[in-house]
C-alpha cells in the first residue's frame, strides 16, 4: 500500500503523519527484534543440538581416517592419499 493509498483509505489529512507511522514502526520492529534475538540464539532446539552432535561426531570420524592413513603410509611405506596437482596416467 502506498502513502497516498493509506491517506485514502485511513481518511488522513497529511502524508507525512503516515510516514511518522512508518517511522516509528520501523524503529518498533528493530527495538523488539533486538530484544529477541539474545533469546534465540540461548535456546537450543532439538534440530540443533542433533545437529551439533552430528558435526561432531562427523569431524571424529574424519580426524580417526586421517590417522589411519597417516599410519598405514608409515608402516606400509605406501602413498595413499592422492597429491594435488597429479595428473591421471593415460591409457
Amino acid at each position: 500500500m502506498t502513502v497516498k493509498e493509506a491517506q485514502t483509505a485511513y481518511n488522513i489529512k497529511t502524508k507525512k503523519t503516515i510516514r511518522d507511522w512508518i517511522l516509528r514502526f520501523k524503529e518498533e520492529k528493530v527495538d523488539f527484534y533486538a530484544k529477541i534475538q539474545p533469546q534465540m540464539a540461548k535456546q537450543k532446539s532439538p534440530d540443533k543440538q542433533a545437529l551439533e552432535k552430528a558435526l561432531q561426531e562427523a569431524e571424529l570420524k574424519i580426524k580417526a581416517l586421517n590417522t589411519l592413513i597417516d599410519v598405514a603410509e608409515e608402516q606400509l611405506k605406501i602413498d595413499i592419499r592422492k597429491k594435488s596437482g597429479a595428473k591421471q596416467s593415460k591409457k
